[in-house]
């Protein structure tokens, strides 16, 4: 369905004893908030000035649907600017096309969804002097959406200065997703390898991927990363969209320890350049780091516990070794997310169980970054990991809480073979039934 955004910004507030709309909010203002929010949405435009001289926000609406050639309008007030993206989108689809009013104490309001249709009655109620959006709503026979979030300030109309510092302090605990997918799609010619794959990761959450070969892993790492185009769908990492930002920028945000890095290295290079070179990101760099570099990296392995590696070359060093280095290297650019690519991967028993107890004392810092595991086994899924995304043939088969997702049912669809899921020492393990499968 298409639609555009609309933002009533128009008038001296007297409560406010100014303009809302330039009020510093953020980085910003309190209308590039709101037109930021709105526009991951489609089209924007701000109504400003009124086509008709009476006050109250009909003659905004009367106007933006006459200028209007969509179908549709979603209205915003500039006095709202902790709104929310979902809560726009959840409006939009509830409306269905039709008239929606969101309903908050009772009250109908802002935002607002409008057919172009409506302008009629519009007409009607400002000739007749009715210039409430109740009656209006009550004209229309409008929908009534009830936001199924109703987080602080989400609704928040900034009316008074008391209001404004509310706003303003509001704001500082409304944290953007780090990773946010909605209806993703990776299609190579007539192969669907993701299909409408909906995830998101909020600020302090620790993610385990979990799937079969095939099920998508590395497509949706290589999305995330920025280095394979979806075919449909949206993503957001720290903030930023796809095909909207600088993608190598935001890299730089990201660290990723994967068997393609540890491919890459130079076998003469000390573990102390190595991760030194996290801090541009580049792979067996000439001569020796920058100062400022080297003692940074050679803090960063010291808090990996691998100090007595600094001058090792790659060469000599253990598996387990350089998977610890390669995270070192990762937080070089104090990443905001960490991305684990089966780390586990070529570890004998025992190096693998002293790096799991490292990644468990990683995942357990407060100040660390997001950490995301991708792996085929529920052991390497430590305490630190709450969450697990289950993957099947491109599609999340189940997201939640690991000891809601790592069962007997959802495991064996997830690997289409029946298998045992048991806990020891609060750690998972899965046995696989030994009889043919008949799971498909």
């Amino acid at each position: 369905m298409r639609f555009e955004v609309v933002i009533l910004a128009g008038g001296r507030s007297r409560r406010m004893g100014r303009d809302k709309k330039g009020l510093p909010f953020g980085s910003g203002t309190m209308l590039e908030r709101i037109a930021h929010v709105a526009g991951k949405l489609g089209p924007v435009r701000t109504v400003v000035k009124d086509s008709v001289p009476n006050e109250g926000p009909l003659t905004g609406v009367l106007t933006a649907l006459e200028q209007s050639s969509a179908p549709g309008a979603l209205f915003l007030s500039c006095d709202m600017p902790l709104v929310s993206e979902r809560l726009l989108r959840d409006l939009v689809k509830a409306s269905n096309g039709q008239s929606a009013f969101t309903i908050e104490r009772s009250m109908v309001g802002f935002p607002f969804f409008l057919p172009r249709s409506a302008v009629t009655i519009v007409r009607e109620q400002l000739r007749s002097g009715q210039m409430s959006l109740q009656k209006l709503a009550a004209a229309l026979g409008a929908r009534e959406f009830h936001p199924a979030e109703r987080q602080f300030g989400e609704l928040l109309n900034v009316n008074t200065p008391k209001d404004y510092e509310r706003a303003k302090s509001a704001l500082a605990n409304v944290a953007e997703p780090i990773i946010e997918i909605e209806g993703m799609v990776i299609r190579r010619g007539k192969v669907v390898i993701v299909r409408d794959l909906n995830w998101r990761v909020a600020p302090g959450e620790h993610w385990a991927i979990l799937g079969a070969n095939g099920s998508g892993k590395t497509s949706l790492l290589s999305a995330i990363t920025g280095y394979l185009t979806p075919t449909e769908g949206r993503i957001r990492v720290l903030g930023q969209e796809y095909g909207e930002s600088d993608w190598r920028e935001l890299r730089k945000k990201v660290g990723i320890v994967s068997s393609a890095v540890r491919q890459m290295m130079g076998e003469s290079e000390p573990a102390l350049h190595t991760v030194a070179s996290g801090s541009d990101a580049v792979i067996d760099s000439w001569g020796p780091p920058k100062r400022k570099d080297a003692e940074r990296a050679r803090a960063i392995l010291e808090d990996i516990e691998c100090s007595y590696l600094a001058d090792r070359p790659w060469a000599v060093l253990s598996q387990g070794e350089r998977q610890r280095v390669l995270i070192g290297r990762a937080l070089m650019g104090n990443p905001a997310l960490l991305i684990l690519d089966e780390p586990c991967a070529g570890l004998d028993p025992a190096a693998r169980e002293h790096f799991l107890q490292f990644l468990e004392r990683l995942g357990s810092r407060a100040s660390g970054p997001c950490l995301t595991l991708v792996t085929h086994h529920v052991e390497d899924i430590v305490g630190p990991f709450s969450k697990v995304l289950l993957l099947k043939n491109g599609s999340a088969l189940a997201t939640g809480a690991t000891r809601k997702m790592l069962t007997n049912e959802l495991l064996s669809e997830t690997f289409s073979s029946p298998v045992r899921v048991f806990k020891r020492k609060e750690r998972f393990f899965l046995e696989v039934d030994a009889r043919p499968s008949k799971i498909i």
